[in-house]
Order: structure tokens, then sequence, then C-alpha cells
């Protein structure tokens, strides 16, 4: 009778363990499955065995722009890997897709916000630095105020601050105090800056600058280059390359036509001044030979050199297709966000278009010069230009050739007035959303940069903070 007790016993212990067994495997199988749902709609986030990391918010910074109640904020932290075996850039970058946070900042006597939990760091390879480019066969000439050069050399000395390439500025004249002040600033800033002052008109000190370097060139010295004061060059090391495929021992006239297929129809076809005009020393001579009669050409600076280079020599103009006047307006941010090729110049950044050139580049000596711009797949609608803005757009974004449209949107733009020279174009979105770069701040071998994409009504402003770091 016992015996049959005990076995009657054990077969309800049985089912109840077989029960919780079923059970638990169902509920491991929901969980394996939520992972992998999360890991498809957040491309790049960890595993879900990676322990997340926790950062420190500084909310001073933010503050700092004007906003004091909250923001919405993300973190990503990117690792450079200098190579020497670096063979390019990929086209991916492994964050996850940003999931913004609440931050209070109207809170007293908080600086720091501790352990806000961001994703794990992600690792890129770029270029090991390479030394600074020896530009001393370059002499650039500029016609400009003395108030608008002290502006500009900043970013005069992102691409010549120590590479001993010369700058002549032709201002008008001024107080001993002013002159000395900007001689100390570009002294600091390694800048090899000569003022030349001149009363003449702004045009005709422009056609000036052709006698100006000639008189001034020395035994290294290949090539003049005439610019504006918002001319800027993302890098000279490409800039010098791009000059060396071209053979200085002749006479040679380079620059940019204009974007713009109805300027082309005012001022014809030159090289358009903030682009850069580069000329060979062989054509400045030849210019130099019948200045004083292409002094009288009463007409624009660079308008003046082009004719002047037409009707006495047979040197004809050779557009390099890196160098930009971008005689774009208002919204220029499609051109910035194409993805195309490092531009050799810009121009008009802080007249036409608002564009933060200096907070640009500080992210070059973390992860090379062609790092500038770099546009880097985040999803299927997401992306980073790096240095530049942070993109979603409307719809998942397939089209990766065409730039899109931002400053004009009518049809003639498109088909007629840009296309010739910028396209393959693609209308504007207007329901995209950008978070623009606001400020980058260097801190030894690391750079701090951060994206905002402005409040409005109905939101606080979102941000986007990219630590970058050499690992």
């Amino acid at each position: 009778m016992s015996r049959h007790r005990v076995l009657r016993t054990r077969q309800p212990m049985k089912s109840f363990i077989t029960i919780v067994f079923c059970l638990s495997a169902a509920i491991f199988l929901l969980n394996s499955r939520l992972r992998n749902s999360d890991r498809l709609t957040t491309t790049n986030y960890p595993t879900s065995h990676s322990k997340t990391p926790r950062c420190d918010v500084d909310l001073d910074l933010f503050r700092s722009y004007g906003y004091n109640e909250s923001i919405e904020y993300e973190r990503w932290d990117i690792t450079v890997r200098q190579s020497q075996n670096f063979n390019g850039y990929s086209d991916h970058l492994g964050v996850p897709v940003p999931t913004f946070e609440t931050i209070h900042l109207d809170t007293e006597h908080e600086n720091l916000l501790h352990g806000v939990p961001c994703p794990p760091p992600v690792t890129i390879d770029a270029p090991v630095p390479v030394p600074q480019v020896d530009a001393s066969h370059l002499v650039f000439g500029v016609s400009t105020s003395l108030e608008r050069l002290d502006d500009s050399l900043d970013a005069f000395a992102h691409w010549a601050g120590g590479t001993n390439a010369r700058i002549i500025a032709m201002v008008e004249p001024a107080s001993p105090e002013a002159r000395a002040w900007i001689t100390h600033r570009a002294r600091d800033l390694r800048i090899r800056l000569t003022m030349i002052d001149t009363e003449e008109e702004l045009l005709d000190r422009y056609f000036h600058l052709t006698r100006i370097i000639v008189q001034a060139r020395d035994q290294t010295t290949q090539w003049g280059v005439i610019i504006d004061d918002d001319t800027f060059f993302p890098s000279m090391s490409n800039l010098v390359d791009r000059l060396a495929t071209y053979d200085a021992s002749k006479p040679q006239y380079i620059g940019a036509l204009s974007e713009n297929f109805d300027q082309m129809g005012i001022f014809y076809y030159i090289a358009y001044g903030g682009a850069g005009i580069f000329l060979s020393m062989p054509l400045l001579e030849e210019l130099d030979a019948v200045y004083d009669e292409c002094y009288e050409f009463k007409d624009n600076g660079d308008k003046r050199v082009a004719q002047c280079i037409y009707m006495h020599t047979t040197t004809k103009l050779t557009w390099d297709r890196g160098l930009f006047q971008l005689d774009l307006q208002n919204d220029v941010s499609g051109f910035y966000e194409s993805g195309r090729p490092l531009p050799l110049s810009l121009h008009h950044w802080k007249s036409w278009a608002d564009v933060d050139v200096l907070a640009l580049g500080k992210v070059a000596p973390i992860c090379g010069d062609d790092c500038q711009l770099r546009r880097w797949r985040i999803s299927d609608r997401w992306f980073l230009v790096n240095g530049f803005s942070l993109v979603e757009y409307s719809s998942p974004m397939d089209d990766l050739v065409s730039m899109e449209q931002t400053w004009d949107p009518s049809e003639w733009a498109r088909d007629r007035g840009y296309a010739w020279s910028l396209g393959p174009l693609r209308p504007k979105d207007e329901g995209k959303v950008s978070f623009r770069l606001r400020s980058a701040i260097p801190d030894g071998k690391t750079l701090k940069q951060i994206y905002i994409q402005e409040p409005d009504e109905n939101r606080p402003p979102r941000v986007l903070e990219v630590v970058w770091s050499v690992g």
C-alpha cells in the first residue's frame, strides 16, 4: 500500500515541474523576441548583456545658449583609431538612432548632471595626422577693410596658420594702434600677414593685388591667389596637392564659375573671386606688363582680372570643380549635406549664409581633413554630416547622389539654374529636421560637438552632444 501511495504523490510533482519549465521557456523566447525587435528599430545598440555607460552633462553649457527650463538630450561617444593603413571612411556610423531624454535646467546650484545613461562608444578608423603642409609657394591677396580683416583672422588661421603661406591685405589707412592689434593677433595665430594701406577704391585695389603679388614674390613663389575675406579653404593640404597637378611654370588661370546660370549671364565666363582666383607667376608677369591699361577697366574686380587676361593673353580659364563660389542664398543646407567630396574652397559662409566654418574645422585634427562634412548614415532616415548637422529626413533616403535643392525651390532652378553646375538635384524635403552645429569645444585629444534643433512653441530644444576622442 505504501509503495502505491508514493507513486501517486510523485505524479502531480512531475506535472508541476513540466508546467514551470514550459512557462520559463515561453518567457525566455518572448524576451528574446522583444530584444531582437529593439535591435531592428534602433540599429547598432549594444546587446542586452552590455552595461550602459554613465555620462556627465554640462548644464551650464546649455544655459549659456539661453535655455533655462529644459532640453531633450542625447549623447554619442566616438573613438577615433588613427591608422597607417587607413583606406577610407565607412558609409555607416554604428551609433543608435537618437532617443532624447528630458533634462531640466531650472535647478539651482547644479553645474553638472552626473550619471546620465548614454550609449557605449563606437570606434571609427581615420588617417594618422600628417605634418603641417608647406605652402610657402603661395601668396594670397585680399582687398578688405581693417574691421573685416580682423573678423576674418580666425578663419584664415585654419588654413594659413603655420603653413608659411603669405597673406597680403590691402586696407584703408588706420591708426597705428589698430594695425598693431591686428599684427599681434596674426602673429599669435601663426599667420604671415602683411598689411598695405591704400586710399584706392575697393575694386581698384582688388586689381592692384596682381601687381602687389608680383612685387612680393620670392624664389619659391609659384602662385598668386586673390580671395575675398570670406573665402575659406577647409584643407590647405588638399589645396596644395591639387595645385601640384597644374604646371605652374606655364600661364595658368584657375578658378570656379558661379553656380547660378543667371549670374553667368551678367558676369560671363570668369573665375569668380570668392572661390579663389589662382594665377601662376608667368601669367601674373604678363598682366603686370599691361597693368596700367588694365587698371583703367572700371568693372568688378574679378571681372577686371578676367578682362585683362582675355584681352592681352592667350590663357583661358580652367574651371577646377573643387572650388566653389557658392552663389546660393538663405538655406544652403542641401549643399553642405550632399555627402560629396570635401570642397577645396567655400564662400559666402558669413554673408549670404550662416555657416560656422571655424566650428566645422575643429574636428579635422582628430579624424582628418576629409572627415569634415563627412556624411554618415545612422539609419534609413538619420544622417550625421560631420561639423555641420544631424539630419532626419521625412522618409527613407535612398537617393544619396542628388543634392537637395534647399536654396531655391523653383523648377527653373532645378532644371536650368543650378543643375548644370551642382546637379543632379532633388526637391527640398519640407519635412526634414535639421540639428545644426552650435559649437565645437576642443580639449586636448577630445572634441565636444553640440548639435541643436531649436525649440518651438510645442517642445524644448533637442540637443545631440557628440564627443570625439583619439583612441
